[in-house]
Protein backbone atom coordinates (compact mmCIF):
# COMPACT_ATOMS: atom_id res chain seq x y z
CA UNK A 1 0.00 0.00 0.00
CA UNK A 2 2.38 2.45 0.96
CA UNK A 3 4.82 1.32 -2.49
CA UNK A 4 1.23 2.53 -4.55
CA UNK A 5 1.29 6.09 -2.70
CA UNK A 6 4.98 6.50 -3.19
CA UNK A 7 4.25 5.84 -6.89
CA UNK A 8 0.85 8.02 -6.82
CA UNK A 9 3.78 10.88 -5.43
CA UNK A 10 6.08 10.61 -8.20
CA UNK A 11 3.25 11.31 -11.06
CA UNK A 12 3.19 15.12 -12.19
CA UNK A 13 0.09 17.31 -10.97
CA UNK A 14 0.48 19.02 -14.03
CA UNK A 15 -1.52 17.84 -17.34
CA UNK A 16 1.05 16.36 -19.86
CA UNK A 17 -1.05 17.38 -22.97
CA UNK A 18 -0.66 20.70 -24.59
CA UNK A 19 -2.83 22.37 -27.24
CA UNK A 20 0.05 24.14 -30.44
CA UNK A 21 0.01 27.80 -30.06
CA UNK A 22 -2.67 29.72 -32.26
CA UNK A 23 -4.90 26.45 -32.91
CA UNK A 24 -7.58 27.88 -31.72
CA UNK A 25 -7.17 31.04 -34.10
CA UNK A 26 -9.34 30.66 -37.02
CA UNK A 27 -10.48 26.99 -36.37
CA UNK A 28 -13.77 27.80 -37.59
CA UNK A 29 -12.71 29.09 -41.06
CA UNK A 30 -10.39 26.23 -41.22
CA UNK A 31 -13.64 23.93 -40.85
CA UNK A 32 -15.36 25.60 -43.15
CA UNK A 33 -12.88 25.71 -45.71
CA UNK A 34 -13.19 21.88 -46.04
CA UNK A 35 -17.05 22.05 -46.37
CA UNK A 36 -18.11 21.44 -49.87
CA UNK A 37 -20.63 23.95 -50.71
CA UNK A 38 -22.28 21.92 -52.64
CA UNK A 39 -23.79 18.23 -51.23
CA UNK A 40 -22.55 15.59 -53.75
CA UNK A 41 -25.82 14.02 -55.93
CA UNK A 42 -26.20 10.44 -54.86
CA UNK A 43 -28.20 8.44 -57.53
CA UNK A 44 -30.29 5.91 -56.54
CA UNK A 45 -29.40 2.47 -57.91
CA UNK A 46 -32.08 0.37 -58.90
CA UNK A 47 -32.47 -2.95 -57.47
CA UNK A 48 -33.09 -5.94 -59.95
CA UNK A 49 -36.40 -8.54 -59.67
CA UNK A 50 -33.26 -11.09 -59.19
CA UNK A 51 -32.00 -8.73 -56.15
CA UNK A 52 -35.55 -9.23 -54.63
CA UNK A 53 -36.59 -12.72 -55.07
CA UNK A 54 -32.74 -14.30 -54.26
CA UNK A 55 -33.51 -13.92 -50.52
CA UNK A 56 -37.01 -15.87 -50.67
CA UNK A 57 -35.50 -18.36 -53.20
CA UNK A 58 -32.26 -19.13 -50.56
CA UNK A 59 -35.21 -19.53 -47.74
CA UNK A 60 -37.18 -21.96 -50.02
CA UNK A 61 -33.91 -24.18 -51.32
CA UNK A 62 -32.59 -24.24 -47.70
CA UNK A 63 -36.17 -25.71 -46.48
CA UNK A 64 -36.16 -28.06 -49.69
CA UNK A 65 -32.94 -28.89 -48.49
CA UNK A 66 -33.77 -29.68 -44.85
CA UNK A 67 -36.87 -32.24 -46.12
CA UNK A 68 -35.03 -33.88 -48.49
CA UNK A 69 -32.50 -34.27 -45.72
CA UNK A 70 -35.01 -36.02 -43.55
CA UNK A 71 -36.32 -38.23 -46.14
CA UNK A 72 -33.16 -39.64 -46.90
CA UNK A 73 -32.93 -40.23 -42.94
CA UNK A 74 -35.87 -41.86 -42.66
CA UNK A 75 -35.58 -44.22 -45.53
CA UNK A 76 -32.08 -45.52 -44.51
CA UNK A 77 -33.20 -45.71 -40.98
CA UNK A 78 -35.28 -49.29 -41.37
CA UNK A 79 -33.92 -50.97 -37.78
CA UNK A 80 -36.80 -52.42 -35.76
CA UNK A 81 -36.51 -49.10 -32.68
CA UNK A 82 -37.11 -46.86 -35.67
CA UNK A 83 -40.47 -48.61 -36.99
CA UNK A 84 -41.07 -48.87 -33.24
CA UNK A 85 -40.80 -45.12 -32.58
CA UNK A 86 -42.21 -43.77 -35.75
CA UNK A 87 -45.09 -46.04 -35.34
CA UNK A 88 -46.03 -44.85 -31.80
CA UNK A 89 -46.18 -41.21 -33.04
CA UNK A 90 -48.93 -42.01 -35.41
CA UNK A 91 -51.96 -41.05 -34.60
CA UNK A 92 -55.40 -43.01 -34.91
CA UNK A 93 -58.04 -40.80 -36.69
CA UNK A 94 -60.68 -43.50 -36.64
CA UNK A 95 -63.61 -42.56 -34.49
CA UNK A 96 -64.56 -45.30 -32.29
CA UNK A 97 -68.04 -47.27 -32.60
CA UNK A 98 -69.41 -45.72 -30.03
CA UNK A 99 -72.04 -48.69 -29.51
CA UNK A 100 -69.18 -50.80 -28.46
CA UNK A 101 -68.99 -48.87 -24.87
CA UNK A 102 -71.40 -48.76 -22.54
CA UNK A 103 -72.41 -46.96 -19.34
CA UNK A 104 -70.97 -50.39 -17.24
CA UNK A 105 -67.56 -50.02 -18.50
CA UNK A 106 -66.70 -46.52 -17.69
CA UNK A 107 -68.18 -47.94 -14.43
CA UNK A 108 -66.07 -50.23 -14.01
CA UNK A 109 -63.04 -48.32 -15.10
CA UNK A 110 -63.90 -46.12 -12.44
CA UNK A 111 -63.91 -49.00 -9.77
CA UNK A 112 -60.70 -50.25 -11.17
CA UNK A 113 -59.10 -47.14 -10.70
CA UNK A 114 -60.21 -46.32 -6.76
CA UNK A 115 -59.16 -49.90 -6.25
CA UNK A 116 -55.75 -49.32 -7.57
CA UNK A 117 -55.41 -45.94 -5.27
CA UNK A 118 -56.77 -48.20 -1.92
CA UNK A 119 -54.50 -50.41 -2.61
CA UNK A 120 -51.91 -47.81 -3.20
CA UNK A 121 -52.51 -46.22 -0.61
CA UNK A 122 -52.72 -49.32 1.84
CA UNK A 123 -49.58 -50.25 0.95
CA UNK A 124 -47.82 -46.82 1.67
CA UNK A 125 -49.72 -46.80 5.09
CA UNK A 126 -48.19 -50.58 6.06
CA UNK A 127 -44.72 -49.30 4.69
CA UNK A 128 -44.78 -46.16 6.96
CA UNK A 129 -45.69 -48.15 10.10
CA UNK A 130 -43.09 -51.36 9.38
CA UNK A 131 -41.03 -48.28 9.27
CA UNK A 132 -41.82 -46.73 12.83
CA UNK A 133 -41.44 -49.91 14.52
CA UNK A 134 -37.56 -50.35 13.44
Amino acid sequence: MKNEDDNLKKVPKENPFRVPEGYMEGLTARIMKQIPDEMPQIEPQEVSLWEKVRPILYLAAMFVGLGLFFEAIAYFDTSEEASIVSDSLLVNTEVPDQSLFTEEDSYNEDEDYLAYIEDWYADALIQEELNEEE
